[in-house]
């Protein structure tokens, strides 16, 4: 039997992992389950195996290597470049400019769909670094990032906001609202005791620890803080020194994203707290404290209010430790806001995030695009599922997602 042409899902990232794009692989492996032929091409990370199948898709990783940002990319897009190579594939959903820029140049040319997930690039500063090779990278992604907003098949965006970035950016053909999906509860009671924080520090700097120290001060004593350190680009030496002084006092604590096995906090605080934060707040980051039922605290800006529901985040003025300890305080002497607020978060993500609508209009997507389905024997594939994953190797019955099957573009197209 000829292969069917397959549905690549490709970016420089860990899969399964924590990252907003991570979650959207697992979402579009999940949404072609027994439809297509699906491969991910990903990032090795410590502990995964260089290939394996998973929720029905062929899972290939690439070692990162011992070398420079640069270098790591360059060998990733090399391995971008022999898949293209040796497979025929009948559409590409990355979001990433370098694998969309491959995929546009490629004399098979497969459809791209590009999700504008990094617009307008302020990550990249401080994922790429400083001096020459940053310099070089940081040129080649815009280039490439332009180059997948002129000639993506469809460029795929999670916000209204984003939608409006990319539209600035010269888009002039269609552009898809298709929102990050998270599986709503489970809803976890409150421990009773002091309240505790988590905040998603993957561009902590300085500057935000002391801005969250203070605020632990205005709490008073009994307030926990925890921050999670990312995965991707560890904390410098000079940071870590820092947080580890913090850590001494008793009341704030660090780990990797999984660090608190079977608790979950009260309140989340968005990353970008300093004057020199330069990231704005991603709805992304909030939705897995929505998804159990607890509000987020977010540094104001217009972005914020856009992107993230008032009726579950509280707002205040980035930079000022004092405010955001007020506004923890009011939180914390108030049970019946805290749980009001936490009410609101899970309707919200009830009401326009639930995974299995999302499933729906990447599968409309996907068809669109000319994903047909195929049947495959039962033996053909080994599904597995990585030790410590939450979500099920199969779409959840019970639920059925908005304007899918038998494929007609659902109204969710923007």
């Amino acid at each position: 039997m000829i292969d069917p042409p397959a549905v690549l899902l490709a970016g420089f990232e860990v899969w399964p992992g924590p990252s907003a794009w991570a979650r959207r692989m697992t979402e579009g492996v999940r949404a072609s389950a027994n439809r297509h032929r699906v491969l991910t091409l990903s990032l090795r990370g410590p502990g995964l195996s260089h290939t394996e199948s998973l929720f029905g898709a062929r899972v290939l990783r690439v070692p990162p290597g011992p070398g420079s940002l640069l270098e790591q990319v360059e060998v990733f897009g090399r391995a971008v470049q022999r898949q293209l190579d040796s497979d025929a594939h009948v559409l590409v959903h990355t979001a990433d400019p370098l694998v969309g820029a491959a995929v546009l140049a490629h004399p098979r040319r497969p459809a791209l769909l590009y999700e504008a997930r990094r617009l307008p690039s302020t990550e990249l500063p401080f994922l790429i670094g400083r001096g020459r090779d940053g310099a070089v990278l940081d040129r080649a992604l815009r280039l490439r990032e332009r180059q997948c907003l002129e000639g993506a098949d469809a460029v795929l965006v999670t916000t209204r906001t984003g939608a409006e970035e990319v539209r600035a950016a010269g888009r002039h053909r269609e552009v898809h609202l298709v929102p990050d999906g998270v599986e709503p509860g489970p809803l976890l009671p409150r421990v009773p005791g002091p309240l505790r924080i988590r905040h998603v520090g993957w561009d902590l700097s300085s500057a935000g620890l002391r801005v969250l120290v203070e605020a632990l001060r205005v709490l008073g004593p009994g307030a926990r803080l925890h921050l999670v350190q990312p995965r991707s680009k560890p904390w410098e030496p000079a940071l870590q020194r820092e947080v580890s002084a913090a850590a001494r006092s008793g009341a704030v604590t660090s780990g990797p994203s999984g660090a608190l096995p079977g608790t979950w906090p009260d309140v989340e605080v968005l990353s970008g707290l300093g004057p020199d934060a330069r990231a704005p707040a991603v709805l992304g980051d909030a939705l897995e404290a929505y998804a159990r039922g607890r509000p987020v605290l977010a540094a104001d800006s217009e972005a914020a209010r856009e992107d993230l529901p008032s009726g579950c985040t509280v707002f205040f003025p980035g930079g000022d430790g004092e405010a955001l300890g007020k506004a923890l305080l009011a939180l914390a002497s108030n049970p019946d806001l805290l749980a009001a607020s936490g009410a609101e978060a899970y309707a919200y993500v009830e009401r326009r995030h639930d995974g299995a609508r999302v499933r729906g209009l990447l599968r409309d997507l996907y068809r669109a695009h000319g994903a047909v389905p195929v049947l495959w024997p039962s033996s053909a594939w080994r599904s597995s599922t990585p030790a410590g994953w939450s979500g099920s190797p199969r779409l959840p019955g019970e639920r059925a997602p908005e304007g899918t099957d038998p494929g007609t573009p659902s109204g969710g197209f923007g």
